[in-house]
């Protein structure tokens, strides 16, 4: 019997391929290795997908705290918690008014012992103070003394201080000048005004009031001195005779 194969036998070719079982090339990739295929050499131009689970970037949340300092630190030059940088302050310039000494008088105030003065110097607060009561102690003169003891205040705060602080012997003297002429004015006024009463018959009298015209001025310039006084300015009464320095 022949054994040669039949070209068109179709169970030949069925026989042989139950016969011979296929079995895979072998691989040369060696063992253990990932069976992955190699990455291509050339970059991938599509772009990559946008992912929804990806964390948006956290921006830091503002503050309750209104001293807390801003996030990043506080720019140079700022103050902490916010206060506003500090300016430098300017000196302030005295006033016109006030003497940067008070043993030393602007040249255009008259009446200044140019003098030594040789007792124990009283501190400017004390000499504020007691020039201030030398110009309101001629008020008080005026009251319990009808108009004519004025001067005695005065008299008084100028011989205790007059070697002391040369501002209290300023004020001192300024209001007892000022009750001195008042003193003079009143008395003058009073012999004229008496005359005149008597050629009168009584008549004239009526001008007795005048009298305290003189202590009224001298009140009102009292006043003014004393608040001058207390803010350490040197003034004049715009009327006096000034014998005593």
């Amino acid at each position: 019997m022949n054994q040669s194969e039949h070209p068109h036998d179709p169970f030949a070719r069925e026989s042989e391929a139950s016969a011979a079982p296929e079995f895979p090339a072998a691989s040369t990739q060696p063992v253990g290795a990932s069976a992955e295929p190699a990455p291509s050499a050339e970059p991938s131009t599509a772009p990559a997908a946008a992912d929804p689970y990806a964390a948006a970037p956290q921006t830091p949340a503002p503050s309750a705290d209104p001293y807390a300092a801003p996030a990043g630190g506080a720019p140079s030059g700022s103050a902490p918690y916010g206060d506003a940088p500090q300016q430098p302050t300017q000196p302030v310039p005295p006033s016109s008014g006030a003497p940067m000494s008070f043993d030393q008088a602007p040249a255009h105030i008259k009446g200044v012992y140019p003098g030594p003065l040789p007792g124990q110097p009283a501190s400017d607060s004390d000499a504020k103070l007691w020039s201030m009561f030398a110009q309101l102690s001629t008020i008080v003169g005026y009251v319990i003394g009808a108009g004519f003891l004025g001067w005695l205040g005065p008299l008084i705060i100028f011989l205790v201080y007059k070697d002391r602080n040369r501002f209290i012997r300023f004020n001192a003297a300024e209001a007892l000048n000022a009750a001195i002429a008042v003193f003079i004015a009143e008395i003058a006024l009073s012999i004229v005004i008496t005359i005149i009463a008597i050629v009168t018959f009584g008549i004239g009298s009526v001008l007795y009031v005048l009298v305290a015209v003189p202590a009224i001025l001298h009140i009102v310039f009292a006043i003014l001195g004393a608040v001058k006084a207390n803010q350490g300015e040197w003034w004049n009464y715009p009327l006096n005779i000034r014998l005593v320095k």
